[in-house]
């Protein structure tokens, strides 16, 4: 008996998934037709969320990388100005 009660579970739920299927279908191209504009903004939204969560999930912390990363725009903008100074004024700048 258990086997037949399954089997009429299975009967109901197959039965059901695609006229729920297509309602959602519809129901999804009805709002799209409706509120086109709503729907965009919307869905870039999401996009955008996601986008931002997948990122600061793969990046550094801000601390960690302003760092070391602001002494280094600091040398290399020291070093240009040192090529093309006198070699007693690239003394003063500790290049």
């Amino acid at each position: 008996m258990g086997s037949q009660s399954m089997n009429r579970v299975q009967e109901h739920f197959e039965d059901q998934a695609q006229p729920m299927m297509a309602r959602c279908s519809e129901a999804a191209e009805a709002a799209i037709h409706d509120y086109p504009l709503g729907v965009t903004l919307a869905v870039f939204a999401a996009g955008l969320g996601l986008g931002v969560m997948v990122g600061s999930s793969l990046a550094e912390p801000m601390g960690v990388r302003s760092q070391p990363t602001a002494d280094n725009i600091g040398k290399k903008i020291l070093d240009a100005i040192a090529e093309h100074l006198p070699a007693s004024l690239q003394k003063q700048l500790h290049v």
